[in-house]
C-alpha cells in the first residue's frame, strides 16, 4: 500500500475520531487533535510529492526507466500530442504509461487523455467547489455503455435452519441497471503564441474554467434525479429535518444523512437559535467553515443551481451514495482545432468527461419543503 493511502486512511480515523468526541460533548479533547490532524495532512503532501518523484524513474514490472526516458517530461509529450506535433517511440511510451492513451472509441477526432500528473491538478481545482457527485456512490467504468448488478429490498431476514432442513433461497433481489455515458464538454480558445511553448502548463491554464462548468453539469444531472424522490414533505419549519431523520428515513440511511440545501435555506438555518440564544447550527471541528445540523453535514448550493420551491427553502435530506449511482468514464480528454480560430490567432481545445446518473434506491433521499420566513 502507498504510504499516501496510508496516511490518507489516518487523517479519516482522525476525523471520525473528532467527530465521535464532538457528538460526545467532549469539546476540549476533540479540539486537542486539530494539532494532530494538520500534522497528517502535512504528511500527506509530502508522501504526495515523493511518490511523484517515483514515478518518473518507474517503468512496467517494476524496471527503471533508462536514461533517455527518465529525462523525457510526460507533460510536454501530451501538449505535444495536443498540438499535432511529432513525438518518438520513447516519448509515446512514456505517454502511455501515465495515460490511457488515445480514446478508442473515436480516434479520429484526435483526443488524448490528460496524464495523472496533471489530472491531478484537476482534482485540485475541483477541491473549492461543492460537488454533489462526492456524495455519490462512484461507479469506474472502461466502456461506453453496460449493465451494473444492483441490490433491491435489502429489508429481509436470516433464516433459522437445522441440518435436516432444506436452505431456502434469500429474498435479496438483483436489478441490471443500464447505463450509458454522454460526452460533456467545453470549447476553450488559447492564445497561438502560448502554444508555441511546449513546456506550458496547458492544464494550469484551462483546467479552473473546465472543472467550474464540469462540476456545474455534473451537479444539475443530480439534481435532475433528486426531483424524483419517492418522499416529498411539506414542512412548517427546521423541526421537520429532526422529525425526517428521527423517524421518515430509514435508520442505517439517517445514521450516513446528509442535508443539502441552497444559499437561503442554509442561511435560514444558520440564522435560528434555540431557547438559551445558542446556534442550532454547530461547527465540525475537523472542518472548522463546515456547519452540521444535529451532526449531520450540511451541503450548500447556489440559489440559481437550486432555486426556491415556489417561496420555499427546498432541502434534500438522506444517503446520496444510496440514491444515485455515478458511473465515472475516468479521464478527461483534450483535442484541439485550428480552423475555428483562425481569425482570432488562436486555438480551440475541446475538453470532453463522460458520466451517466442513475438511481438507485428513491426511499433513500427525502424531499422537504419549508417556507420562507424572517429569523429574527
Amino acid at each position: 500500500m502507498k504510504r499516501s493511502v496510508e496516511i490518507k486512511n489516518k487523517i479519516v480515523n482522525i476525523k471520525n475520531e473528532m467527530k465521535a468526541l464532538q457528538e460526545q460533548g467532549k469539546i476540549d479533547e476533540a479540539h486537542a487533535k486539530i494539532e494532530v490532524l494538520n500534522q497528517a495532512r502535512k504528511e500527506l503532501d509530502l508522501a504526495l510529492e515523493e511518490e511523484k518523484e517515483e514515478f518518473k524513474n518507474i517503468v512496467e514490472n517494476g524496471k527503471e526507466v533508462g536514461t533517455p526516458k527518465a529525462n523525457i517530461d510526460v507533460n510536454k509529450v501530451f501538449n505535444k500530442l495536443v498540438m499535432g506535433k511529432p513525438v518518438t517511440d520513447a516519448e509515446m511510451e512514456v505517454y502511455n504509461l501515465a495515460s490511457t492513451g488515445q480514446i478508442e472509441h473515436n480516434p479520429e477526432k484526435g483526443g488524448y487523455l490528460v496524464p495523472e500528473e496533471q489530472g491531478k491538478t484537476l482534482k485540485e481545482f475541483r477541491r473549492n467547489k461543492v460537488s454533489l457527485k462526492d456524495l455519490c456512490n462512484v461507479v469506474p467504468v472502461t466502456t461506453m455503455s453496460g449493465k451494473f448488478p444492483v441490490a433491491k429490498d435489502q429489508k429481509g431476514k436470516l433464516v433459522e435452519f437445522d441440518e435436516l432442513s432444506e436452505i431456502g433461497q434469500t429474498d435479496l433481489t438483483f436489478a441490471q441497471q443500464s447505463w450509458e455515458v454522454k460526452d460533456y464538454g467545453d470549447i476553450i480558445p488559447v492564445s497561438n503564441t502560448l502554444l508555441e511553448d511546449t513546456t506550458f502548463p496547458l492544464i494550469e491554464i484551462i483546467g479552473n474554467n473546465f472543472t467550474t462548468k464540469s462540476v456545474n453539469t455534473e451537479n444539475a444531472k443530480i439534481l435532475e434525479l433528486l426531483k424524483t424522490a419517492k418522499t416529498k414533505v411539506a414542512g412548517k419549519d427546521y423541526k421537520d429535518i429532526s422529525t425526517i431523520l428521527n423517524v421518515k428515513l430509514d435508520p442505517a440511511i439517517a445514521n450516513t444523512a446528509v442535508i443539502v440545501t441552497n444559499q437561503s435555506g442554509f442561511d435560514y438555518l444558520d440564522k435560528l437559535e434555540d431557547g438559551n440564544k445558542r446556534p442550532i447550527l454547530t461547527t465540525d471541528l475537523t472542518q472548522p467553515t463546515q456547519k452540521l445540523f444535529k451532526g449531520k453535514r450540511i451541503v450548500v448550493l447556489a440559489d440559481e443551481l437550486l432555486p426556491q420551491d415556489a417561496k420555499k427553502y427546498p432541502f434534500y435530506i438522506g444517503d446520496f451514495a444510496e440514491f444515485v449511482n455515478f458511473y465515472d468514464r475516468k479521464g478527461v480528454e483534450i483535442a484541439r482545432s485550428t480552423e475555428a480560430g483562425f481569425t482570432k490567432n488562436a486555438t480551440l481545445l475541446r475538453a470532453i468527461e463522460r458520466f451517466d446518473v442513475k438511481v438507485v434506491d428513491d426511499e433513500a433521499v427525502i424531499y422537504l419543503t419549508i417556507p420562507e420566513t424572517t429569523v429574527a
